[in-house]
C-alpha cells in the first residue's frame, strides 16, 4: 500500500528583500490536478499543510521545505509556519534575513514566511 503524501499543495516562492521578516512572492500548485496552478483562496485554509520551494534573490538554485502549515490567508497574503526545516536551510534563511534586516528587532522569525500571491 502506497503512502499518501502529507500535502498535495506546493508553494513556489521568491524571497524578497524587505525591511523585516521573511517575505516573498509566490504561486500555489495542486500537485494532484492536471492544471496545477491554483489560487490560495480556492483550496487552502488555515491549518493546511503545504510544501515550499524557496528561491533567494539573484540565485538560480532553490531550497525545499517538505512541511509547512498555513497560519492564515487574507486578501492576497498568506503566512506559513515552517515545521520541518533542516539545519542547513535554517542557517541560509537566518543569513538571508540578517542580510536584509536593517534593524536587529524583527517581529517575524525565520520559522514563518509571509507570502504575497
Amino acid at each position: 500500500m502506497a503512502l499518501q503524501p502529507l500535502s498535495q499543495i506546493a508553494i513556489n516562492c521568491i524571497l524578497a528583500k524587505r525591511s523585516e521578516g521573511l517575505e516573498g512572492d509566490g504561486c500555489a500548485y495542486d500537485l494532484s490536478a492536471p492544471h496545477r496552478n491554483i489560487s490560495p483562496q480556492e483550496k487552502l485554509r488555515a491549518g493546511d499543510y503545504v510544501k515550499l520551494r524557496l528561491w533567494f534573490p539573484d540565485e538560480d538554485s532553490h531550497v525545499s521545505i517538505d512541511l509547512a502549515e498555513v497560519e492564515w490567508i487574507e486578501s492576497h497574503w498568506l503566512k506559513v509556519d515552517l515545521l520541518s526545516v533542516p539545519p542547513d536551510i535554517q542557517a541560509r534563511l537566518r543569513q538571508f534575513k540578517a542580510s536584509q534586516d536593517s534593524t536587529a528587532h524583527s517581529h517575524q522569525s525565520t520559522e514563518q514566511i509571509l507570502i504575497r500571491f
